[in-house]
């Protein structure tokens, strides 16, 4: 996506959003879990097929709720990170569009004309 995206003037677009901090958070260190993942969810989808909908229709909310709640987390210590009122407040735009819109790409708009 980010290398062919890019030259169609595509924001880049990473693991970081999509759950990578909370498996890291609980354990998975290297891209081997990414890929293991993969393969997992491939297997699954080929050996059930239908009835993994079924499956994970009952997949307790709450379990997804506390995963992701840590994903949160992690992403939200990149605010330990900024150095001067500037960029946290740069920050806090970015954040405070891409909430209040819905929308990460005029968020992350904003944050570029912010700096």
């Amino acid at each position: 996506m980010n290398l062919i995206g890019c030259w169609f003037g595509a924001i880049p677009c990473c693991h970081g959003a999509g759950g990578l901090p909370g498996q890291y958070k609980f354990g998975g260190r290297s891209g081997g879990c990414v890929a293991l993942l993969g393969v997992a969810k491939l297997v699954l989808e080929l050996v059930l097929d239908s009835s993994l909908v079924k499956i994970l229709n009952q997949f307790p909310v709450g379990v997804l709720g506390v995963l992701l709640l840590f994903d949160r987390i992690e992403l939200a210590m990149c605010s330990r990170d900024m150095k001067s009122k500037k960029e946290s407040v740069v920050m806090l735009i970015c954040t405070t569009v891409s909430l209040v819109g819905s929308n990460a790409a005029l968020g992350f708009r904003c944050g570029i004309f912010a700096s």
